[in-house]
């Protein structure tokens, strides 16, 4: 208790605090009894607090702690019952999804298997694109194939797109500008994220004429691609491809392209394939056999003709004008004596791959390899504005490469080789040729006889090149030649005049693959007569050297 004692300031002590304040209080020190007996009480309250609380908790602790523990077993029971109902739920979720996709499985391996199995190109098609819908969900999709004429992708069967797209979505291949090109040039499916990823690819993704394609998918076979699939929306809407579903659609496209193969769909043209009258399965039988036939030697340009005119050839003999070529090695049986039986098959075949090229490429046909020798056609199967100039550029180029390969051969300390060319013209006889259980397509005839002989000859004459009248007459002005007179062919009456050519005058050895045509009614084409040649006065024995120029290698 505070108390305060006021002193009136006349009585002040101090007269000169006086007129600083007008009263004075004194503070008198408080009673303690008053607090000690207030925190007594608190503390007091507080033990007997604390007693209550311990008691209550002495009496009451144990059935506390059995109630927490039954509650965690109750709780604990029902969250394993929560989980087995949950694992049970999602194991049966399991097995139906599991058994969901043994049967989608199982009906897409019998649609695959259908696919592969079915030789009809219709049917084909028609599964290609019932899989895209159903097993891939795909909404709006285009498929494409080649064109190998044009070089360039058409559509052939789309979903989502008005028909005419048809004649305004065509694609060229050379030129890659847009990543569906890119794709079909690399045969490498493309889907739009890694598109927009790959520095390569970005800027190809979102031009026209399709924008928003999403995936892209090149179909066929090892080698060859047929076509492309071009994907813009699946059914559910999603953007994304993960990859599981790319590995799907890979595996899926490549028993595409297989049933593809199998039908020979591409022995059809595009005019073919999309007409609404399809070939039938007797008539893609002939095609693949005349495939088989010619692309063992000819070229890939001049199957594509005959399959587009399948019939132009008659393979039942028809009489042609034509010129033959044949080429042999001088010297082989000497040349192969010092080399292992391996190392001879190793040389031929780097040397009549090489030559075949060359025919090849100056539109020559391979009629046959007669051990090393090459028989080769000019004129059966295409038509061509000169067949002797044709041979004759071919037999030079044929030396050319033969150098080649001598200088690459010395480089590797092998022996090399020459080799010897004779070239006739005139009728022959072209047909499927040989018994019921093997046939071939040849040429027969004197001319084919006289070309042979030529080659020979060379062997007496120490020449390279030796060719008939009639081939010499094609190229009178354009070649250096050496002429022998009066010259006795073995197993031929009379004597004829033959050339030795020794090069190119005026003029480049070209290629003609746009000047072959197929000549339309080559099946009822009746050869033009060719006059025989008119023997000199002057004879010349084969023995004796041949008049004129010393011999040069032909340039």
């Amino acid at each position: 208790m505070r108390r305060s004692i006021l002193v009136p300031t006349s009585i002040a002590l101090f007269p000169a605090a006086v007129c600083a304040a007008e009263s004075v209080e004194f503070i008198l020190p408080p009673n303690p009894l008053p607090w000690a007996l207030f925190f007594l009480a608190s503390a007091m309250a507080v033990a007997l607090a604390g007693g209550l609380i311990y008691i209550l908790r002495y009496i009451i602790g144990d059935r506390r702690v059995r109630l927490r523990d039954e509650t965690r077993q109750r709780l604990e029971k029902a969250y394993a019952d929560r989980l087995r109902e949950e694992y049970q739920k999602k194991n049966d979720e399991l097995k139906t999804r599991l058994q969901q996709v043994r049967r989608q499985a199982s009906m897409l391996f019998s649609k695959v298997k259908n696919l592969t199995t079915t030789l009809d190109p219709e049917k084909v098609f028609n599964a290609i694109t019932e899989m895209l819908v159903q097993e891939l969900g795909v909404a709006r999709y285009i498929l494409f194939l080649h064109d190998r004429s044009r070089n360039e992708l058409y559509p052939f069967r789309w979903a989502g797109f008005k028909d005419e797209i048809r004649d305004s979505l065509i694609l060229p291949v050379d030129k890659v500008e847009h990543f569906l090109t890119w794709s079909f040039s690399r045969g490498q499916l493309v889907y739009r994220n890694a598109a927009l990823d790959d520095p390569e690819t970005r800027g190809l993704v979102d031009r026209d004429p399709l924008p928003d394609t999403l995936v892209a998918m090149p179909i066929g076979i090892p080698g060859e691609t047929f076509g492309m699939i071009y994907i813009e929306s699946f059914q559910d809407n999603r953007q994304e491809v993960d990859e599981a579903d790319l590995r799907f659609m890979i595996s899926l496209v490549s028993f595409m392209g297989m049933a593809i193969s199998n039908a020979n769909v591409f022995l059809q043209t595009r005019t073919e394939l999309t007409s609404s009258k399809q070939l039938s399965e007797r008539e893609l039988a002939e095609k693949k056999k005349l495939k088989d036939i010619f692309s063992k030697y000819t070229s890939a340009e001049l199957v594509d003709t005959l399959l587009a005119n399948p019939g132009s050839v008659n393979l039942g003999g028809t009489e042609k004008n034509a010129t033959i070529l044949f080429s042999d090695i001088a010297g082989f049986t000497a040349f192969s004596a010092g080399l292992a039986p391996s190392q001879v098959v190793a040389v031929m075949n780097e040397y009549l791959s090489a030559m075949t090229d060359v025919v090849l490429e100056h539109d020559g046909e391979i009629d046959k390899f007669i051990g090393d020798a090459i028989m080769a056609r000019f004129g059966v199967l295409g038509d061509l504005p000169s067949s002797g100039r044709a041979a004759i550029e071919a037999a030079l180029a044929m030396l050319d490469r033969l150098r080649q390969l001598q200088a690459k051969w010395a480089q590797e300390n092998r022996e090399c080789f020459k080799i010897r060319i004779g070239i006739a013209s005139g009728p022959v006889l072209a047909g499927n040729i040989g018994s019921e259980r093997r046939q071939e397509f040849t040429v027969m005839g004197s001319t084919v006889n006289l070309a042979s002989r030529l080659e020979a000859l060379n062997k007496e004459f120490k020449t390279t090149i030796l060719v008939d009248e009639n081939t010499f007459a094609q190229v009178a002005k354009d070649v250096r030649a050496i002429p022998h007179e009066n010259v006795q062919i073995r197993g031929m009456e009379g004597r004829i005049r033959v050339y030795e050519i020794q090069g190119i005058t005026r003029g480049k050895q070209e290629k003609r693959k746009d000047l072959v045509n197929i000549r339309s009614r080559l099946g009822s084409t009746q050869a033009e007569p060719v006059p025989p040649a008119k023997p000199a006065d002057t004879p010349v024995s084969p023995e004796s050297p041949p008049r004129g120029e010393p011999h040069e290698e032909p340039s």
